[in-house]
C-alpha cells in the first residue's frame, strides 16, 4: 500500500511538472576564418591592434522565417603584456 502510495505520487508530481521545452541552437559560421574570437575567445588582443568586425549572414534568402545573423566582435590588446580584452555580441533570428 505505502509503495503504491509513493509511485502514484510521483507520477502524479511529474505529470503536473510538466512544461514546454525550448531548445537552443549556436549560430552557423561558415567563414569563421574571418572571425576568429567567435571560435576562440582566448584570440582577444592576438592581432597586436585593436580590431573591430562586422559580420552578416543570410541563408534562404526570400523565404519566410529564414535564418539571419549578424556579429560584432571588438578586440584589442591591453598594456605592454600579452593580455587582451575583447566582446562580442550575436543576433541571430531563425523563424518567422
Amino acid at each position: 500500500m505505502k509503495l503504491s502510495l509513493i509511485k502514484i505520487s510521483l507520477l502524479m508530481v511529474f505529470l503536473l511538472s510538466y512544461s514546454l521545452g525550448i531548445a537552443q541552437q549556436d549560430p552557423q559560421y561558415t567563414q569563421y576564418m574571418y572571425n576568429p574570437l567567435v571560435i576562440n575567445p582566448a584570440y582577444a588582443g592576438n592581432r597586436g591592434v585593436t580590431s573591430i568586425l562586422l559580420l552578416h549572414r543570410s541563408q534562404w534568402v526570400g523565404l519566410d522565417g529564414a535564418p539571419s545573423t549578424q556579429n560584432l566582435s571588438v578586440h584589442s590588446p591591453i598594456g605592454l603584456g600579452k593580455v587582451g580584452l575583447g566582446f562580442s555580441l550575436v543576433n541571430d533570428v531563425l523563424g518567422p
